[in-house]
């Protein structure tokens, strides 16, 4: 096979392969560049397609941009989803959130980046910042029933407010993702903060420790 067919080959994706190539491209634009350095162009370039093909599965910028909301949404709900087989109490499940964020940030890192410059876009786009409600309301849901349900079963003390509960751990969560993705952060200093918060945050919804 001669160079210039392997390269035609390799540009035959099926649609769906190709949309997920594009917005991988488009993600790491993001996170090395921001939103101000996305061109469609260099995203066409990158994947060896003109611009046309590119228009024809995302037709504006916008429509990219959701398509990369939409990949960053199913890769944190991922998290959310346990075993059917192995029932976990509400403690558990807490841990398992917290073990999640540090996975998910060693293998995934620009994701967070990505995450951090989708809030501050929404800010200021209305329809960005819609997308960030809507994903922020599946979290708070999903860290709500986690709450409710450690109450009912006694694992977690009474007379917690849930929601100011899940606002606090929305920003504890958000806020260890900003702190390993500002600057060159070790591992180990970002699995130690995760594990001390974790531990704090497990101590004050029991008020005892392990």
């Amino acid at each position: 096979m001669s160079p210039s067919a392997g390269a035609r080959y390799k540009t035959k994706l099926r649609g769906t392969d190709r949309r997920e190539q594009l917005v991988s491209i488009a993600m790491n634009h993001i996170a090395t560049k921001g939103f101000e350095g996305l061109r469609f162009q260099e995203v066409a370039k990158e994947a060896s397609i003109n611009n046309a093909t590119l228009y024809y599965h995302f037709p504006t910028k916008e429509a990219l941009i959701q398509g990369v909301v939409g990949y960053l949404n199913g890769e944190l709900k991922k998290t959310s989803r346990r075993p059917s087989d192995k029932p976990v109490t509400p403690r558990e499940e807490l841990r398992l959130e917290f073990r999640d964020l540090r996975e998910l940030l060693h293998a995934q890192p620009q994701l967070f980046i990505v995450l951090c410059e989708l809030s501050l876009r929404g800010l200021r786009d209305p329809v960005i910042g819609e997308m960030e409600k809507r994903r922020d309301g599946f979290w708070r849901d999903h860290l709500s029933s986690i709450i409710r349900r450690g109450i009912k079963q006694g694992v977690f003390r009474r007379g917690i407010h849930v929601g100011s509960a899940v606002a606090s751990l929305m920003a504890q969560f958000k806020g260890i993702a900003y702190h390993a993705t500002l600057g060159t952060r070790k591992h180990g200093e970002v699995d130690e903060a995760i594990a001390e918060i974790a531990r704090q945050v497990e101590h004050w919804l029991t008020c005892k420790s392990e």
